[in-house]
């Protein structure tokens, strides 16, 4: 991520000039997104590595859900951002100016290294904050790519509005994605089972095993995206022996540490027992 901030950083210098330079409007207003990526990876970076502290009296589930705040700040910086674009971009394409063709290719192919690059060393991350970054990048390589092409049309035809045509369809695209992103931040916020795991499944897996005979009131959230916390009730077989109780709590938490759950609460009863929370 480190990395992402100083290519993004300098890059978005030297696109606000090339977008002067040039007169174009596709270039300036990703000039903007870069420097709003730049403000968005070191934000990024101080929370993803707040998010590792060790838990305390405070936060005692520790500290992860800050990196997927860094996912959710990102995500609304990214909105913003492409909103301003489609509010610029808009009146050139009505009222359309001649770019200059022959230096937005150039800064098109820098573009295209300079985030692939990036792109490539982020998409190594795991967390939502760093998949939402990698999808900072990721656009901006397609966007480039974008300008790219739109850059050799406008070479040899007079279509102007293309260069505005280009910053629109990019905005939208970035919309799209981003709003996919920040609502699986949300959902980890509002603690809905993570994605990709039923807790149908979680149960199935427990009920394998020996001297269960039920489970209920289990819950599965998720901390960050990537590490899950799972609470149930267990309800031993008829005959099982108190030792037993230790040794099936045991033999559930390794048997959902399978689904990526980090951490697990088990309340055991005995067949027959009243729950003591009977309301689910």
């Amino acid at each position: 991520m480190k990395m992402a901030f100083v290519l993004n950083l300098a890059f978005a210098c030297i696109e606000l000039i090339g977008g002067l330079w040039t007169n174009s409007v596709a270039i300036l207003s990703d000039a903007l997104h870069d420097f709003g990526d730049a403000l968005a990876v070191a934000l990024a970076i101080f929370l993803e590595k707040f998010s590792h502290r060790q838990s305390d009296g405070k936060f005692s589930y520790g500290y992860r859900r800050f990196s997927t705040l860094g996912a959710l700040i990102t995500g609304i910086i990214l909105i913003v951002g492409s909103i301003f674009i489609l509010i610029e971009s808009v009146p050139r394409l009505l009222n359309p100016q001649q770019p200059h063709a022959e230096g937005m290719i150039l800064l098109a192919l820098l573009g295209l290294a300079v985030n692939g690059f990036a792109a490539y060393r982020v998409s190594k991350g795991e967390s939502l904050n760093e998949k939402m970054l990698m999808w900072h990048m990721l656009e901006d390589v397609v966007g480039w790519a974008m300008v790219l092409v739109g850059a050799i049309v406008m070479k040899f035809y007079d279509i102007p509005q293309l260069d505005a045509g280009m910053a629109i369809v990019l905005a939208l695209w970035i919309l799209y994605n981003v709003f996919r992103n920040v609502r699986e931040a949300l959902q980890v916020f509002l603690m809905a089972t993570p994605s990709g795991i039923a807790i149908s499944e979680v149960e199935e897996a427990v009920r394998k095993i020996s001297l269960v005979a039920d489970i209920h009131h289990a819950h599965l959230w998720s901390l960050d995206g990537e590490n899950h916390i799972f609470t149930a009730h267990i309800v031993l077989q008829s005959g099982a022996k108190m030792e037993d109780m230790e040794i099936v709590k045991g033999q559930v938490k390794k048997r959902v540490k399978d689904f990526g759950i980090i951490e697990a609460t088990i309340e055991v009863e005995h067949s027959g027992e009243a729950c003591m929370d009977p309301q689910h």
